[in-house]
Formats: C-alpha cells, structure tokens, sequence
C-alpha cells in the first residue's frame, strides 16, 4: 500500500515507460506522482520494519 500511494514513480522522456527509476534511456525521466525520496528501497526498508514491529507486538499479546 505504501508504495502503491507514495512511491515516487517517473516517466521516461525517450520511450514513455513508466519506471521506478530516476533516469531511462540514459536521460533524466519526468516525475509523474508521488514523494522523490521515497524510492522503492526505501519502501522495502520501510515495509520490512512495519511488519517487524507488528510481529514483535503480537507476540508480547501471546
């Protein structure tokens, strides 16, 4: 859901793919939607971390 909201997604100015990525085709690629620093590694780290956190406060419930 976090990537799918706030992950800062670009199109490409040569071929017109949308991509993750800040550069395409070897140029720079045109923002589209969402928050430039929020790359997708960062909505791993970010993911991974919230279901850590969720699992350890379940565990205190059992």
């Amino acid at each position: 859901m976090l990537g799918a909201t706030g992950q800062a997604m670009y199109r490409c100015r040569v071929c017109g793919s949308e991509t993750e990525r800040a550069a395409h085709c070897g140029t720079a690629a045109r923002h589209e939607r969402g928050f430039a620093a929020l790359t997708n590694d960062r909505v791993n780290l970010l993911s991974s971390l919230l279901a850590g956190l969720i699992a350890y406060g379940i565990s205190l419930l059992l």
